[in-house]
């Protein structure tokens, strides 16, 4: 008897293995279609369907997600509550057993209708309960009348649906589980993201205004330095001219030594004057003190000039610039880094004034010319090469260092990524650069070979898009 098939122990022992499977547990169509196929050979049944419910409370419906022997089409769709056979049992949430011609039942007039030769004419359908609340419905269809089922069948079935049900919402809740578990992770890689976006982005922003606040006390002690460099520089044209009035009058009084033959204590004082402090050799180190002090009160007075150049703190705004004067303030501010390292070769074309923030780029230039300092273990050469693409100017600083090997050359532009040892470099310095070029809508290129040197290229627009980020 068909019954007694049902209740064998062995045959449920397998239903209950099929939700225990952890391939199926995590694949839940295959779960699905396991246990429909399951329960079709064993009630004998030729075909059978199971619908979940799906939807919120405003709009629930039932989604059709195994099926044997049931057109491939089936699979998916959706079935409202209380249309056909499993919209009626999934709504009233009540068993049926339906035997011969059920075409004329008012109760499932909304059923499509189906061919006469594939008509079941015996049929069970259950609804998947838990508690008081409908998770699914599952029906199995005879075409066979000679044989219809019973309502035995349907409370032996009944049993068996209850241990079913148990195991599909394992399965959904299983589901759910994983899908909130690599929703939480996925959410948690996300917020990592953005706190490390956030973090460098911090760490940007406080180098930049630590540049800012260098380029400040920069225009500073240029200031500051000003005032007394012009104090000197003028009391030096005074002293040159005064001088000049002194040894004019010497020059007189030389002329008129014969006069004072007939005062001979007098010229022999003035002559042992002369000699004792040397007249001559005054006259000439005078001369050569007064070129040697002009000379440094010009450089002081062109080191002041660079440092303003550098830091732009007057000019915080877009404005046109001469990229030129911008590398050479900036290559003056780092001459002590250069000079004991490298010799320095400029190779300039001719540049149009590129709009820009000036005292950036010249942050750009003075991280470049360190970092190829930094990279020359002896001494070397640091070439500055200039030109013009298109609409685009570019700055080239090549370096004979020992170069980037190719496992770092794609993480240079990094935040914190720094081949130099603890306390040596922060890491920030060609990140730094890198956001300032882009913003400028330019780009920066690097090529490198270990053991030759280094290349980097800065491409700068020379009119900025009319929106500037």
């Amino acid at each position: 008897m068909l019954s007694d098939k049902v209740t064998k122990l062995s045959w449920v022992y397998q239903l209950y293995r099929l939700g225990q499977t952890t391939q199926l547990r995590d694949q839940p169509e295959k779960v699905q279609q396991a246990i429909l196929l399951h329960i079709v050979e064993g009630f004998g049944a030729d075909s059978g369907t199971l619908a979940i419910a799906c939807g919120d409370d405003g709009d629930p419906y039932l989604s059709i997600v195994a099926g044997i022997d049931i057109p491939d089409h089936v699979i998916g769709s959706r079935v409202e509550l209380g249309r056909g056979i499993l919209g009626w049992v999934a709504q009233e949430g009540q068993a049926l057993l339906l035997n011969g011609d059920v075409s004329s039942d008012l109760r499932f007039k909304s059923s499509a209708p189906r061919n006469e030769s594939v008509r079941p004419r015996s049929a069970m359908c259950w609804p998947l309960k838990i508690e008081n609340r409908v998770i699914g419905a599952l029906s199995i269809n005879r075409r066979d009348a000679d044989e219809p089922y019973t309502e035995a069948d349907l409370e032996n079935g009944a049993v068996v649906v209850s241990l079913i049900t148990v195991v599909i919402e394992n399965t959904r809740l299983h589901l759910d589980q994983g899908k909130q578990i690599a929703l939480l992770s996925k959410m948690n890689d996300e917020i990592r993201t953005v706190n490390k976006r956030l973090e460098d982005a911090q760490n940007q922003l406080l180098q930049s205004e630590k540049m800012a606040s260098i380029g400040q006390l920069a225009a500073g002690v240029a200031h500051e330095i000003n005032n007394p460099v012009g104090y000197i520089n003028s009391n030096f044209g005074s002293l040159q001219k005064y001088l000049g009035n002194v040894f004019e009058v010497l020059d007189a009084y030389e002329k008129n030594e014969p006069l004072l033959a007939d005062h001979p204590d007098a010229l022999q004082q003035i002559r042992g004057l002369k000699k004792k402090y040397d007249l001559a050799y005054l006259r000439e180190d005078v001369a050569e003190l007064m070129s040697e002090t002009e000379e440094g009160i010009a450089r002081v007075k062109k080191i002041v000039q660079d440092l303003k150049d550098f830091s732009h703190v007057d000019q915080a705004e877009w404005q046109w610039a001469n990229i030129h004067k911008g590398l050479d303030s900036t290559i003056n501010i780092v001459w002590n880094e250069l000079k004991y390292k490298a010799e320095v070769i400029k190779v300039y074309g001719e540049l149009p004034e590129v709009e820009c923030l000036a005292s950036q780029l010249n942050q750009v230039f003075m991280n470049l010319l360190i970092n190829a300092a930094h990279a020359i273990e002896d001494r070397g050469i640091i070439f500055i090469r200039t030109g013009t693409l298109d609409d685009q100017v570019w700055v080239e600083i090549a370096d004979s260092g020992k170069g980037i090997p190719p496992e770092n050359l794609n993480r240079i532009f990094e935040p914190f990524f720094t081949t130099k040892p603890v306390g040596k470099g922060t890491g920030l310095g060609l990140s730094l650069s890198y956001s300032i070029v882009q913003k400028h809508h330019g780009r920066i290129n690097v090529s490198s070979e270990v053991g030759v040197g280094t290349i980097f290229r800065v491409y700068l627009p020379v009119r900025q898009p009319e929106r500037k980020s």
